[in-house]
């Protein structure tokens, strides 16, 4: 998350401004928010539908609804998913249909300019780590490319093709991180930063795999790796979960120097899963964040053929079975690892808790629903809620409030979390996309 603001000028209208220098400095039309803002502790923002498209508004945190106003049409083919504010937070850009990004200055609720990345793809994500400076994730799964732009002229300050795929994204203060492996195969993994200046930071990482591969066109047989990445952005360094055996990868993003670390539990290797033998199907996934003081979260799952998959099949059962990795803490002081929770496949993390829950988790005999549960940064449980219940699924979370999804009956329970307890349940069936991290 970013701490500093940054003074910026307010007399700027984008529509009519001159090209800005490339310093952090330079002007830009978004002053430093104090009432709007999508930032930690300001109004919530998202994107809700309303009568004749979609808006951007600010979000009843008890309700999920969107409040009268600012309501701010937004154009076809934006729908929140790739969002990101400028240091300040005064303003928002959302990514688009056909390379473009719409610019909202929410001081002022309204929208101020669109700038253009190129090309026909959507933009997939968006970073805003300078006044001046907006980068953008656009192209195919197969080809995709990062753009950096000025604000507000518009120029196109460089753009970078990415080889290989991307199987993990992250937005942050120094710019676009993004993780990619060798298309049509499992291979090196390798990080790649794309900063505010155009410059494009790529270090293969030659002991992470990642990576699709169709061993066979029925798809029964294919193989997927996907690892986890976790940015301690105050110190400039990246951590690279691998999904098939522990090992993590810690990255320099100044220098690009990589240093491997075998992670250990008290009872031998954490989280072991070899990859299956070539025939099998298997899939290896990794989700991670930094949470502070030397402290890595993961979760994932593994998914393998099963033994009786060709009785399975003539049943027309699943032929594959998924085991949850669980929720794990990583500490890099020793990498050690603690699990706290076996079951959790994801996790959030919200104002300092790390949150889970597990519905469905039928892949471990015998294991019952997990409800919500909220664990501290040190791995101490804080509450659980819905012990026991098919509950459906954490939807969203805006602190100090989780969204807890049921399908039976469709309702969306609202949890504060700094009591665990229900305090209402939302309105809405059809919920905003929430801008939150």
């Amino acid at each position: 998350m970013r701490t500093s603001a940054i003074a910026l000028a307010t007399s700027i209208v984008l529509a009519v401004a001159a090209p800005q220098a490339a310093g952090a400095g330079a002007a830009s039309p978004f002053a430093p928010a104090r009432s709007a803002t999508p930032c930690e502790g300001g109004p919530l923002f998202g994107v809700a539908r309303a009568a004749g498209g979609r808006v951007l508004a600010r979000i009843g945190r008890r309700t999920l609804r969107a409040r009268p106003a600012p309501r701010i049409p937004l154009p076809t083919g934006v729908y929140g998913w790739s969002w990101d504010s400028p240091p300040g937070c005064g303003a928002v850009a959302l990514g688009g249909r056909r390379g473009r990004v719409v610019l909202i200055d929410l001081e002022r609720g309204r929208r101020v300019g669109t700038l253009s990345l190129g090309g026909r793809w959507d933009v997939s994500q968006v970073a805003w780590p300078r006044p001046d400076r907006l980068i953008g994730l656009t192209g195919s799964f197969d080809a995709p490319r990062v753009v950096t732009v000025s604000v507000p002229a518009g120029r196109v300050v460089a753009s970078r093709r990415i080889s290989g795929r991307p199987w993990a994204v992250d937005v942050t203060s120094l710019g676009i991180l993004v993780l990619v492996g060798p298309a049509e195969r499992i291979g090196t993994a390798t990080l790649v930063l794309a900063n505010p200046d155009g410059g494009l930071l790529r270090v293969p990482l030659p002991r992470i795999p990642a990576g699709f591969d169709e061993v066979n066109p029925r798809r029964l047989l294919g193989r997927q790796i996907v690892p986890g990445v976790a940015v301690d952005e105050a110190a400039g360094r990246a951590y690279v979960v691998a999904a098939n055996e522990p090992m993590v990868a810690e990255v320099d993003l100044a220098s690009g120097a990589v240093t491997y670390h075998e992670v250990h539990t008290g009872g031998g290797s954490a989280g072991a899963a070899p990859v299956a033998a070539k025939g099998l199907a298997y899939g290896a996934y990794r989700t991670a964040r930094w949470v502070g003081e030397g402290t890595i979260a993961v979760a994932g799952e593994v998914t393998r053929t099963r033994r009786d998959w060709r009785r399975a099949a003539r049943k027309g059962l699943p032929v594959t079975r998924t085991d949850p990795y669980g929720l794990r803490l990583i500490r890099t002081t020793d990498w050690t690892a603690t699990t706290l929770n076996p079951l959790f496949q994801s996790f959030t993390l919200a104002g300092g808790l790390l949150l889970g829950m597990n519905s469905d988790p039928l892949s471990l005999g015998g294991a019952k629903p997990t409800g919500l549960v909220a664990y501290a940064s040190d791995g101490r449980r804080r509450f659980t809620r819905f012990r026991g219940e098919a509950r459906g699924w954490l939807r969203a979370v805006a602190w100090p409030y989780a969204y807890v999804r049921d399908l039976r009956p469709r309702r969306t329970y609202v949890v504060d979390l700094r009591s665990g307890r229900t305090v209402g349940e939302a309105g809405s069936n059809r919920p905003p996309v929430l801008l939150v991290r």
